[in-house]
């Protein structure tokens, strides 16, 4: 079911990439008790559907994901600048408010 992908999964790939975040300096421990991550994953229903789910695969790519997004955070990756720069050319592959 998708609660034990997102609980299992998911929430193994996210836990893991954050205490190897510690581990490897990504995020500096004298930070720890400081910091708070805010951390949204997605899961398409249908995965749960797909007799060809590769669980592995999945927890693969959250858990890069996860410390990819960790890492660039810390670095100060994108700039406000940057942001606000590419507030409009930037469209969620979900959602468009100007095609709602």
């Amino acid at each position: 079911a998708t609660v034990n992908l997102l609980g299992g999964v998911l929430q193994a790939a996210t836990a893991d990439a954050i205490v190897d975040c510690v581990a490897e300096g990504i995020i500096p421990r004298d930070q720890v008790d400081e910091l708070c991550i805010i951390d949204l994953v997605w899961l398409d229903p249908q995965a749960v559907k797909d007799p060809h789910l590769d669980k592995k695969d999945l927890y693969r790519t959250n858990y890069e994901a996860t410390k990819l997004a960790i890492s660039r955070a810390l670095k100060g990756e994108p700039t406000i600048e940057e942001l606000i720069a590419n507030r409009h050319k930037i469209k969620h592959c979900m959602y468009d408010p100007d095609a709602a």
